[in-house]
Protein backbone atom coordinates (compact mmCIF):
# COMPACT_ATOMS: atom_id res chain seq x y z
CA UNK A 1 0.00 0.00 0.00
CA UNK A 2 1.51 2.98 -1.23
CA UNK A 3 -0.57 5.56 0.74
CA UNK A 4 -1.19 7.47 -2.70
CA UNK A 5 -3.87 7.47 -5.30
CA UNK A 6 -3.64 4.78 -7.55
CA UNK A 7 -5.06 5.32 -11.17
CA UNK A 8 -5.97 3.12 -14.03
CA UNK A 9 -3.64 0.67 -15.85
CA UNK A 10 -2.59 2.13 -19.21
CA UNK A 11 -2.87 -1.07 -21.11
CA UNK A 12 -6.34 -1.79 -19.64
CA UNK A 13 -8.76 -1.91 -22.41
CA UNK A 14 -12.19 0.22 -21.47
CA UNK A 15 -15.22 0.90 -23.35
CA UNK A 16 -15.96 4.13 -23.83
CA UNK A 17 -16.23 6.56 -26.52
CA UNK A 18 -15.51 10.17 -27.64
CA UNK A 19 -18.60 10.94 -27.11
CA UNK A 20 -18.64 10.31 -23.40
CA UNK A 21 -15.24 12.05 -22.60
CA UNK A 22 -16.29 15.13 -23.98
CA UNK A 23 -17.53 17.67 -21.59
CA UNK A 24 -21.37 18.13 -21.89
CA UNK A 25 -20.58 21.74 -21.74
CA UNK A 26 -17.78 22.27 -23.87
CA UNK A 27 -17.12 24.98 -26.13
CA UNK A 28 -16.31 22.88 -29.01
CA UNK A 29 -20.16 21.75 -28.87
CA UNK A 30 -21.10 24.62 -29.52
CA UNK A 31 -18.84 24.94 -32.99
CA UNK A 32 -20.02 21.84 -34.08
CA UNK A 33 -22.70 23.18 -34.06
CA UNK A 34 -22.72 26.49 -35.52
CA UNK A 35 -20.94 24.83 -38.55
CA UNK A 36 -23.36 22.56 -38.99
CA UNK A 37 -26.40 24.74 -39.72
CA UNK A 38 -24.24 26.91 -41.80
CA UNK A 39 -24.59 26.76 -45.41
CA UNK A 40 -20.86 26.67 -46.61
CA UNK A 41 -21.89 26.28 -49.97
CA UNK A 42 -23.59 29.56 -49.96
CA UNK A 43 -20.89 31.55 -47.92
CA UNK A 44 -18.12 30.34 -51.28
CA UNK A 45 -15.97 27.58 -50.08
CA UNK A 46 -14.50 25.16 -51.98
CA UNK A 47 -15.09 21.58 -52.29
CA UNK A 48 -19.00 21.70 -50.43
CA UNK A 49 -20.28 19.07 -53.04
CA UNK A 50 -18.43 16.10 -53.03
CA UNK A 51 -17.34 13.98 -55.41
CA UNK A 52 -18.11 10.77 -56.61
CA UNK A 53 -14.95 10.28 -58.41
CA UNK A 54 -11.10 9.78 -57.30
CA UNK A 55 -10.23 10.02 -53.73
CA UNK A 56 -12.89 11.27 -51.43
CA UNK A 57 -11.80 15.12 -50.11
CA UNK A 58 -12.40 15.82 -46.09
CA UNK A 59 -15.60 17.71 -45.80
CA UNK A 60 -15.38 21.83 -45.70
CA UNK A 61 -17.18 21.51 -42.34
CA UNK A 62 -14.53 19.55 -40.88
CA UNK A 63 -11.52 21.64 -41.90
CA UNK A 64 -13.50 24.88 -40.91
CA UNK A 65 -14.30 23.73 -37.67
CA UNK A 66 -11.11 22.70 -36.82
CA UNK A 67 -9.84 25.99 -37.88
CA UNK A 68 -12.49 27.97 -35.43
CA UNK A 69 -11.55 25.77 -33.03
CA UNK A 70 -7.82 26.56 -33.23
CA UNK A 71 -8.60 30.25 -33.23
CA UNK A 72 -10.36 30.20 -30.19
CA UNK A 73 -8.01 28.07 -28.06
CA UNK A 74 -4.43 29.89 -29.42
CA UNK A 75 -3.59 26.89 -31.84
CA UNK A 76 -3.45 28.98 -35.17
CA UNK A 77 -0.74 26.83 -37.45
CA UNK A 78 -1.63 24.14 -39.45
CA UNK A 79 1.45 21.80 -38.10
CA UNK A 80 0.07 22.47 -34.45
CA UNK A 81 -3.86 21.98 -35.96
CA UNK A 82 -2.41 18.55 -36.91
CA UNK A 83 -0.78 17.48 -34.33
CA UNK A 84 -4.20 18.52 -32.08
CA UNK A 85 -6.14 15.92 -34.02
CA UNK A 86 -3.64 13.41 -32.59
CA UNK A 87 -3.47 13.68 -29.35
CA UNK A 88 -6.26 16.47 -28.33
CA UNK A 89 -9.75 14.36 -27.58
CA UNK A 90 -12.13 17.73 -28.25
CA UNK A 91 -10.37 18.22 -31.95
CA UNK A 92 -10.74 13.87 -31.83
CA UNK A 93 -14.19 14.06 -31.46
CA UNK A 94 -14.70 17.40 -33.82
CA UNK A 95 -12.76 15.83 -36.27
CA UNK A 96 -14.69 12.64 -36.10
CA UNK A 97 -11.26 10.99 -35.73
CA UNK A 98 -10.43 12.46 -39.07
CA UNK A 99 -6.34 13.41 -39.22
CA UNK A 100 -5.98 15.54 -42.02
CA UNK A 101 -2.45 16.51 -42.83
CA UNK A 102 -1.06 19.86 -42.59
CA UNK A 103 -0.96 20.81 -46.14
CA UNK A 104 -4.62 20.37 -46.33
CA UNK A 105 -5.02 21.90 -43.58
CA UNK A 106 -2.77 24.76 -44.62
CA UNK A 107 -4.86 24.85 -48.35
CA UNK A 108 -8.27 24.93 -46.64
CA UNK A 109 -7.56 28.28 -45.08
CA UNK A 110 -5.41 29.38 -48.11
CA UNK A 111 -8.01 28.42 -50.65
CA UNK A 112 -11.10 29.99 -48.27
CA UNK A 113 -9.66 33.55 -47.62
CA UNK A 114 -13.18 35.17 -48.73
CA UNK A 115 -15.21 32.54 -47.57
CA UNK A 116 -13.90 32.53 -43.70
CA UNK A 117 -14.89 36.25 -44.08
CA UNK A 118 -18.56 36.01 -44.78
CA UNK A 119 -18.34 32.77 -41.75
CA UNK A 120 -17.50 35.87 -39.33
CA UNK A 121 -20.48 37.84 -40.43
CA UNK A 122 -22.97 34.91 -40.33
CA UNK A 123 -22.57 34.58 -36.79
CA UNK A 124 -22.71 38.23 -36.38
CA UNK A 125 -26.57 38.19 -38.35
CA UNK A 126 -26.99 35.35 -35.92
CA UNK A 127 -26.13 37.28 -33.10
CA UNK A 128 -28.46 40.68 -34.74
CA UNK A 129 -31.40 37.65 -35.47
CA UNK A 130 -31.06 36.76 -31.78
CA UNK A 131 -31.56 39.99 -30.50
CA UNK A 132 -27.82 40.46 -29.03
CA UNK A 133 -27.15 43.37 -30.77
CA UNK A 134 -28.28 46.25 -30.17
CA UNK A 135 -27.58 48.48 -33.02
CA UNK A 136 -28.05 51.53 -31.21
CA UNK A 137 -24.16 52.39 -30.17
CA UNK A 138 -21.13 51.24 -31.42
CA UNK A 139 -17.50 51.70 -30.32
CA UNK A 140 -14.31 51.87 -33.10
CA UNK A 141 -11.27 51.20 -32.23
CA UNK A 142 -7.79 50.26 -33.80
CA UNK A 143 -4.94 47.93 -32.42
CA UNK A 144 -1.47 46.80 -34.11
CA UNK A 145 -0.69 42.91 -34.42
CA UNK A 146 2.32 42.17 -35.23
CA UNK A 147 3.11 41.21 -39.04
CA UNK A 148 4.72 37.77 -40.02
CA UNK A 149 7.76 40.17 -41.34
CA UNK A 150 10.87 40.88 -38.65
CA UNK A 151 12.30 44.78 -38.70
CA UNK A 152 15.28 43.53 -40.33
CA UNK A 153 13.51 42.88 -43.42
CA UNK A 154 11.81 46.17 -43.24
CA UNK A 155 13.83 48.90 -45.16
CA UNK A 156 12.88 52.59 -45.31
CA UNK A 157 14.89 54.72 -47.89
CA UNK A 158 17.04 56.41 -45.25
CA UNK A 159 17.72 52.65 -43.67
CA UNK A 160 18.83 51.96 -47.63
CA UNK A 161 20.46 54.72 -47.83
CA UNK A 162 23.06 54.32 -44.94
CA UNK A 163 23.43 50.85 -45.88
CA UNK A 164 24.49 51.87 -49.14
CA UNK A 165 26.97 54.61 -47.94
CA UNK A 166 28.49 51.81 -45.26
CA UNK A 167 28.71 49.15 -48.05
CA UNK A 168 30.52 51.32 -50.34
CA UNK A 169 32.85 52.98 -47.56
CA UNK A 170 33.88 48.95 -46.84
CA UNK A 171 34.57 48.38 -50.53
CA UNK A 172 37.12 51.38 -50.60
CA UNK A 173 38.41 50.24 -47.54
CA UNK A 174 38.85 46.49 -49.25
CA UNK A 175 40.16 47.97 -52.90
CA UNK A 176 42.71 49.92 -51.08
CA UNK A 177 43.76 47.14 -49.00
CA UNK A 178 44.73 45.04 -52.29
CA UNK A 179 45.95 47.90 -53.85
CA UNK A 180 48.50 48.25 -51.29
CA UNK A 181 49.64 44.53 -51.15
CA UNK A 182 49.52 44.41 -55.07
CA UNK A 183 51.99 46.50 -54.78
CA UNK A 184 54.55 45.22 -51.73
CA UNK A 185 54.56 41.94 -53.88
CA UNK A 186 53.78 42.17 -57.22
CA UNK A 187 54.81 38.79 -58.21
CA UNK A 188 53.21 36.84 -55.83
CA UNK A 189 49.97 35.70 -57.30
CA UNK A 190 48.61 34.22 -54.07
CA UNK A 191 49.18 37.74 -52.17
CA UNK A 192 45.78 38.43 -51.90
CA UNK A 193 43.64 35.70 -49.22
CA UNK A 194 40.88 34.45 -50.95
CA UNK A 195 38.29 35.45 -47.89
CA UNK A 196 39.15 39.20 -48.75
CA UNK A 197 37.83 38.69 -52.49
CA UNK A 198 34.74 36.61 -50.84
CA UNK A 199 33.86 39.11 -48.37
CA UNK A 200 34.27 41.67 -51.27
CA UNK A 201 31.93 40.19 -53.34
CA UNK A 202 29.36 39.28 -50.69
CA UNK A 203 29.56 43.31 -50.47
CA UNK A 204 28.97 43.77 -53.87
CA UNK A 205 25.83 41.38 -53.76
CA UNK A 206 24.41 42.60 -51.49
CA UNK A 207 25.15 46.19 -52.71
CA UNK A 208 23.19 45.16 -55.90
CA UNK A 209 20.37 43.98 -53.60
CA UNK A 210 19.51 47.28 -51.97
CA UNK A 211 19.68 49.02 -55.25
CA UNK A 212 17.16 47.04 -56.18
CA UNK A 213 15.38 47.86 -52.86
CA UNK A 214 15.61 51.49 -53.55
CA UNK A 215 14.44 51.55 -57.23
CA UNK A 216 11.43 49.34 -56.36
CA UNK A 217 10.83 52.18 -53.54
CA UNK A 218 11.12 54.82 -56.43
CA UNK A 219 8.56 52.58 -58.34
CA UNK A 220 5.90 52.24 -56.01
CA UNK A 221 6.51 55.95 -54.34
CA UNK A 222 6.25 54.25 -50.90
CA UNK A 223 8.63 55.21 -48.12
CA UNK A 224 9.04 52.00 -47.06
CA UNK A 225 9.26 48.28 -48.09
CA UNK A 226 9.31 44.84 -46.45
CA UNK A 227 10.83 42.07 -48.29
CA UNK A 228 8.34 39.19 -46.39
CA UNK A 229 5.12 40.74 -46.26
CA UNK A 230 5.30 43.30 -48.73
CA UNK A 231 2.04 45.14 -47.08
CA UNK A 232 3.18 45.40 -43.46
CA UNK A 233 4.30 48.35 -42.42
CA UNK A 234 6.55 49.84 -39.32
CA UNK A 235 4.56 50.78 -36.66
CA UNK A 236 4.83 52.34 -33.13
CA UNK A 237 3.49 50.00 -30.62
CA UNK A 238 1.58 50.49 -26.86
CA UNK A 239 4.60 49.96 -25.54
CA UNK A 240 6.91 52.60 -26.52
CA UNK A 241 8.41 50.78 -29.42
CA UNK A 242 8.48 50.11 -33.37
CA UNK A 243 7.55 47.16 -34.93
CA UNK A 244 6.22 45.81 -38.55
CA UNK A 245 2.70 45.86 -38.33
CA UNK A 246 -0.85 45.99 -39.04
CA UNK A 247 -3.38 48.55 -37.54
CA UNK A 248 -6.36 46.58 -36.81
CA UNK A 249 -9.37 48.62 -36.75
CA UNK A 250 -12.86 46.59 -35.16
CA UNK A 251 -16.05 48.14 -34.02
CA UNK A 252 -17.87 46.43 -30.95
CA UNK A 253 -21.46 46.65 -30.20
CA UNK A 254 -22.49 48.28 -26.63
CA UNK A 255 -25.35 45.86 -25.74
CA UNK A 256 -23.16 42.99 -25.20
CA UNK A 257 -19.75 43.85 -26.66
CA UNK A 258 -20.16 41.63 -29.63
CA UNK A 259 -17.52 42.64 -32.39
CA UNK A 260 -19.62 43.71 -35.91
CA UNK A 261 -17.41 44.61 -38.02
CA UNK A 262 -13.65 44.83 -38.67
CA UNK A 263 -10.83 45.98 -41.11
CA UNK A 264 -7.19 45.63 -41.92
CA UNK A 265 -5.24 48.77 -42.29
CA UNK A 266 -1.33 49.64 -43.29
CA UNK A 267 -1.40 53.04 -42.11
CA UNK A 268 -0.07 53.60 -38.62
CA UNK A 269 -2.50 56.26 -37.87
CA UNK A 270 -6.47 55.75 -37.02
CA UNK A 271 -6.90 59.10 -39.46
CA UNK A 272 -9.78 57.97 -42.19
CA UNK A 273 -10.95 55.06 -40.92
CA UNK A 274 -14.43 55.91 -38.86
CA UNK A 275 -16.56 56.51 -42.48
CA UNK A 276 -14.85 53.08 -43.08
CA UNK A 277 -15.94 51.62 -40.37
CA UNK A 278 -19.22 53.18 -40.09
CA UNK A 279 -20.03 51.86 -43.87
CA UNK A 280 -19.51 48.48 -42.79
CA UNK A 281 -21.59 48.41 -39.75
CA UNK A 282 -24.40 50.06 -41.65
CA UNK A 283 -23.59 46.92 -44.30
CA UNK A 284 -23.21 44.37 -41.75
CA UNK A 285 -26.04 44.98 -39.44
CA UNK A 286 -28.40 47.38 -42.15
CA UNK A 287 -28.77 49.88 -40.10
CA UNK A 288 -29.66 53.55 -40.92
CA UNK A 289 -28.63 55.18 -38.28
CA UNK A 290 -26.52 55.28 -34.58
CA UNK A 291 -23.91 56.49 -32.54
CA UNK A 292 -20.25 55.70 -33.09
CA UNK A 293 -17.57 56.52 -30.17
CA UNK A 294 -14.44 56.86 -30.82
CA UNK A 295 -10.66 58.51 -29.81
CA UNK A 296 -9.03 61.52 -30.74
CA UNK A 297 -6.98 59.38 -33.24
CA UNK A 298 -10.08 59.48 -35.23
CA UNK A 299 -10.56 63.18 -35.77
CA UNK A 300 -10.14 64.01 -38.65
CA UNK A 301 -12.47 66.69 -39.99
CA UNK A 302 -12.62 65.29 -44.33
CA UNK A 303 -13.82 62.06 -42.11
CA UNK A 304 -15.98 63.32 -39.85
CA UNK A 305 -18.07 65.22 -42.47
CA UNK A 306 -18.38 61.56 -44.66
CA UNK A 307 -19.67 60.00 -41.45
CA UNK A 308 -22.10 63.45 -41.21
CA UNK A 309 -23.42 62.08 -44.63
CA UNK A 310 -24.26 58.53 -43.90
CA UNK A 311 -26.46 60.13 -40.97
CA UNK A 312 -24.57 58.97 -37.72
CA UNK A 313 -23.71 60.84 -34.94
CA UNK A 314 -19.68 60.75 -34.17
CA UNK A 315 -18.52 60.91 -30.73
CA UNK A 316 -15.22 61.87 -31.27
CA UNK A 317 -12.65 62.86 -28.76
CA UNK A 318 -11.03 66.62 -30.04
CA UNK A 319 -7.18 66.56 -30.70
CA UNK A 320 -5.81 69.25 -28.37
CA UNK A 321 -5.33 72.43 -30.91
CA UNK A 322 -1.71 73.58 -31.51
CA UNK A 323 -0.89 76.49 -29.33
CA UNK A 324 2.68 77.36 -29.24
CA UNK A 325 4.60 77.73 -26.24
CA UNK A 326 3.75 81.07 -24.51
CA UNK A 327 0.69 81.70 -25.30
CA UNK A 328 -1.31 81.64 -21.75
CA UNK A 329 -4.06 78.77 -21.33
CA UNK A 330 -6.99 81.63 -21.29
CA UNK A 331 -6.31 83.00 -25.47
CA UNK A 332 -6.25 79.23 -26.67
CA UNK A 333 -7.76 79.14 -30.04
CA UNK A 334 -10.58 77.30 -28.66
CA UNK A 335 -11.39 80.40 -26.30
CA UNK A 336 -12.37 82.32 -29.26
CA UNK A 337 -16.32 82.03 -30.35
CA UNK A 338 -17.12 81.82 -33.78
CA UNK A 339 -20.36 83.85 -34.76
CA UNK A 340 -21.96 82.20 -38.16
CA UNK A 341 -23.82 85.03 -38.69
CA UNK A 342 -21.53 87.23 -38.71
CA UNK A 343 -19.04 84.97 -39.78
CA UNK A 344 -16.39 87.06 -37.57
CA UNK A 345 -15.00 85.14 -33.98
CA UNK A 346 -15.01 86.98 -30.59
CA UNK A 347 -12.17 87.11 -28.54
CA UNK A 348 -11.95 86.17 -24.73
CA UNK A 349 -11.76 90.21 -23.99
CA UNK A 350 -14.99 90.92 -26.04
CA UNK A 351 -13.53 92.28 -29.34
CA UNK A 352 -14.16 90.86 -32.85
CA UNK A 353 -11.65 89.30 -35.74
CA UNK A 354 -13.21 89.64 -39.00
CA UNK A 355 -12.37 87.76 -41.98
CA UNK A 356 -10.01 89.19 -44.03
CA UNK A 357 -10.33 86.96 -46.52
CA UNK A 358 -12.52 86.38 -49.63
CA UNK A 359 -15.16 83.78 -48.96
CA UNK A 360 -13.77 80.95 -51.95
CA UNK A 361 -10.59 80.51 -50.27
CA UNK A 362 -9.77 77.81 -48.40
CA UNK A 363 -8.30 79.27 -45.28
CA UNK A 364 -9.26 82.44 -44.58
CA UNK A 365 -7.85 84.71 -41.90
CA UNK A 366 -9.50 86.84 -39.10
CA UNK A 367 -7.76 89.54 -37.41
CA UNK A 368 -8.55 93.19 -35.65
CA UNK A 369 -5.11 94.62 -35.67
CA UNK A 370 -6.04 98.14 -33.78
CA UNK A 371 -8.07 95.72 -30.77
CA UNK A 372 -4.31 93.93 -30.69
CA UNK A 373 -2.50 96.82 -30.65
CA UNK A 374 -4.26 98.59 -27.72
CA UNK A 375 -5.25 95.45 -25.91
CA UNK A 376 -3.01 94.79 -22.53
CA UNK A 377 -3.03 91.07 -23.18
CA UNK A 378 -1.38 90.90 -26.41
CA UNK A 379 2.22 89.57 -25.00
CA UNK A 380 0.24 86.30 -23.37
CA UNK A 381 -2.04 86.29 -26.44
CA UNK A 382 0.67 87.24 -29.47
CA UNK A 383 3.00 84.84 -30.64
CA UNK A 384 5.48 84.81 -33.99
CA UNK A 385 6.40 87.90 -35.90
CA UNK A 386 2.78 89.62 -36.63
CA UNK A 387 1.58 92.28 -34.11
CA UNK A 388 -1.72 90.76 -33.55
CA UNK A 389 -3.75 87.25 -33.39
CA UNK A 390 -4.42 85.68 -36.88
CA UNK A 391 -7.39 83.02 -36.78
CA UNK A 392 -7.87 80.43 -39.42
CA UNK A 393 -11.09 78.94 -40.38
CA UNK A 394 -11.26 76.33 -42.97
CA UNK A 395 -13.68 73.86 -45.02
CA UNK A 396 -14.02 71.44 -42.06
CA UNK A 397 -13.95 73.74 -39.13
CA UNK A 398 -17.93 73.85 -38.94
CA UNK A 399 -17.80 70.12 -38.59
CA UNK A 400 -15.19 70.32 -36.01
CA UNK A 401 -17.37 72.54 -33.68
CA UNK A 402 -20.81 70.70 -34.04
CA UNK A 403 -18.03 67.82 -33.34
CA UNK A 404 -16.99 69.01 -30.03
CA UNK A 405 -20.25 70.59 -28.88
CA UNK A 406 -21.57 67.04 -28.99
CA UNK A 407 -18.54 65.69 -27.25
CA UNK A 408 -19.00 68.14 -24.71
CA UNK A 409 -22.88 67.37 -24.05
CA UNK A 410 -21.93 63.56 -24.37
CA UNK A 411 -18.65 63.11 -21.89
CA UNK A 412 -20.52 60.25 -19.36
CA UNK A 413 -21.48 58.12 -22.92
CA UNK A 414 -18.23 59.04 -24.34
CA UNK A 415 -16.21 56.85 -20.85
CA UNK A 416 -18.04 54.04 -22.10
CA UNK A 417 -16.28 53.78 -25.10
CA UNK A 418 -13.07 52.28 -23.38
CA UNK A 419 -15.02 49.57 -21.30
CA UNK A 420 -16.67 48.45 -24.53
CA UNK A 421 -14.23 48.33 -27.28
CA UNK A 422 -10.82 48.03 -25.81
CA UNK A 423 -11.58 44.98 -23.82
CA UNK A 424 -11.82 42.66 -26.98
CA UNK A 425 -8.18 43.52 -28.00
CA UNK A 426 -6.99 42.47 -24.90
CA UNK A 427 -9.22 39.22 -24.63
CA UNK A 428 -7.46 38.39 -28.14
CA UNK A 429 -4.20 39.03 -27.73
CA UNK A 430 -3.30 37.74 -24.37
CA UNK A 431 -6.43 35.38 -23.68
CA UNK A 432 -6.37 33.83 -27.67
CA UNK A 433 -2.46 35.02 -28.29
CA UNK A 434 -3.49 36.54 -31.17
CA UNK A 435 -1.06 39.49 -31.10
CA UNK A 436 0.43 38.32 -34.29
CA UNK A 437 -0.53 37.03 -37.84
CA UNK A 438 0.51 34.21 -39.56
CA UNK A 439 -0.63 34.93 -43.00
CA UNK A 440 1.46 37.50 -45.35
CA UNK A 441 -0.19 39.97 -47.36
CA UNK A 442 -3.01 42.12 -46.27
CA UNK A 443 -6.00 39.97 -47.96
CA UNK A 444 -4.36 37.03 -46.45
CA UNK A 445 -4.56 38.66 -42.84
CA UNK A 446 -7.84 39.88 -42.71
CA UNK A 447 -9.18 35.73 -43.12
CA UNK A 448 -7.15 35.83 -39.77
CA UNK A 449 -8.58 38.40 -38.28
CA UNK A 450 -11.98 37.28 -38.93
CA UNK A 451 -11.20 34.03 -37.42
CA UNK A 452 -9.77 35.60 -34.15
CA UNK A 453 -12.94 37.69 -33.90
CA UNK A 454 -15.22 34.71 -34.54
CA UNK A 455 -13.62 33.07 -31.83
CA UNK A 456 -14.37 35.81 -29.56
CA UNK A 457 -17.78 36.19 -30.14
CA UNK A 458 -18.51 32.82 -29.84
CA UNK A 459 -16.71 33.13 -26.32
CA UNK A 460 -18.72 36.12 -25.64
CA UNK A 461 -22.41 34.89 -26.61
CA UNK A 462 -21.26 31.51 -24.67
CA UNK A 463 -21.09 33.77 -21.85
CA UNK A 464 -24.38 35.85 -22.33
CA UNK A 465 -26.28 33.28 -23.05
CA UNK A 466 -25.01 29.95 -21.43
CA UNK A 467 -24.94 26.65 -22.72
CA UNK A 468 -28.13 25.42 -22.93
CA UNK A 469 -29.35 28.28 -24.46
CA UNK A 470 -27.15 28.60 -27.73
CA UNK A 471 -27.34 25.24 -28.09
CA UNK A 472 -30.92 25.46 -27.95
CA UNK A 473 -31.00 28.34 -30.44
CA UNK A 474 -28.66 26.33 -32.81
CA UNK A 475 -30.73 23.51 -32.91
CA UNK A 476 -33.68 25.26 -33.61
CA UNK A 477 -32.05 26.70 -36.47
CA UNK A 478 -30.94 23.32 -37.48
CA UNK A 479 -35.26 22.41 -36.67
CA UNK A 480 -36.31 24.97 -39.00
CA UNK A 481 -33.88 24.21 -42.10
CA UNK A 482 -34.79 20.52 -41.68
CA UNK A 483 -38.50 21.49 -41.65
CA UNK A 484 -38.22 23.92 -44.87
CA UNK A 485 -36.45 21.02 -46.54
CA UNK A 486 -38.90 18.60 -45.93
CA UNK A 487 -41.39 20.99 -47.33
CA UNK A 488 -39.68 21.39 -50.69
CA UNK A 489 -39.28 18.07 -51.16
CA UNK A 490 -42.56 16.96 -50.13
CA UNK A 491 -44.07 19.67 -52.69
CA UNK A 492 -41.76 18.95 -55.54
CA UNK A 493 -43.11 15.40 -55.83
CA UNK A 494 -46.17 16.49 -55.80
CA UNK A 495 -47.13 14.21 -52.78
CA UNK A 496 -49.25 16.83 -50.72
CA UNK A 497 -50.43 20.25 -51.65
CA UNK A 498 -51.55 23.36 -49.13
CA UNK A 499 -54.81 24.35 -47.98
CA UNK A 500 -56.09 27.38 -47.24
CA UNK A 501 -55.52 27.05 -43.72
CA UNK A 502 -51.85 26.02 -44.55
CA UNK A 503 -52.41 22.21 -43.42
CA UNK A 504 -51.18 19.42 -46.05
CA UNK A 505 -53.67 17.66 -47.75
CA UNK A 506 -53.53 14.82 -50.58
CA UNK A 507 -53.82 15.93 -54.00
CA UNK A 508 -57.40 15.38 -55.57
CA UNK A 509 -57.04 12.56 -58.77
Amino acid sequence: MSGYKSGTDRTQIGLYSLEDIVSEKAMVRVIDRFIEITDLQKLGFENTTPSHTGRPAYSPKSLAKLYVYGYENSTRSSRKLERETYRNVEVMWLMDSLKPDHKTISDFRKNNIRPLQKLFREFVKLCKRWDLIGGELEAIDGSKFKASNNKKNNFSRKKIESRLAAIDEKIDNYLAELEVQDQQDKTDEASTPPEKIAELQELLSRKEQYEKYKQQLDESGENELSTVDPDAKLMGNNRGGVEVAYNVQNAVDAKHDIIVAYDVSTNPSDQNQLSNMVKKIKRTLKLKRFTALADKGYYNGKDLLRVKKHKVLAIVARQNPPNPKGRASEFYTEKFQYNESTDSYLCPQGHTLLCQSKQTTKARKYFNKSACKNCPHSAGCITGKPAYRRLFRTEYSKIYEETDRRFSENKELYRRRQEIVEHPFGTIKHTMNGGYFLLRTRRKVRAEVALLFLGYNLKRVLNVLGFDEIMARLNAISNDFCAHFAFCLITSFGFLQLNKNRNFVPFSA
